[in-house]
């Protein structure tokens, strides 16, 4: 599943957006829907970070979003708030 998942990631990367290779992690999880359950999105995008693929990133402005997309942002274990990913 991780593998697919990856690629996932990757070829949303490359669709563009406000910059190619970047995606906000909200869109990304509302895209894989029921393929990855919260906690597996949650570690497969660790994971990516982890293993250097991906940059992830906090909002400039989170106080402007909504309570649903700050719910499907991503938390650090420094409680850090991430938005966005970049893949490298």
């Amino acid at each position: 599943m991780y593998e697919e998942f990856k690629a996932e990631v990757r070829e949303a990367s490359q669709r563009g957006g406000p910059a190619v290779g970047l995606v906000a992690i909200p869109e990304l999880r509302r895209t894989l829907g029921e393929r990855a359950s919260r906690e597996e999105f949650d570690g497969y995008v660790l994971r990516l970070h982890a293993e250097g693929l991906v940059h992830l990133m906090s909002h400039v402005e989170p106080d402007s979003l909504t309570a649903d997309t700050l719910r499907d942002c991503l938390t650090d274990e420094t409680g850090l708030l991430l938005y966005w990913l970049r893949w490298l």
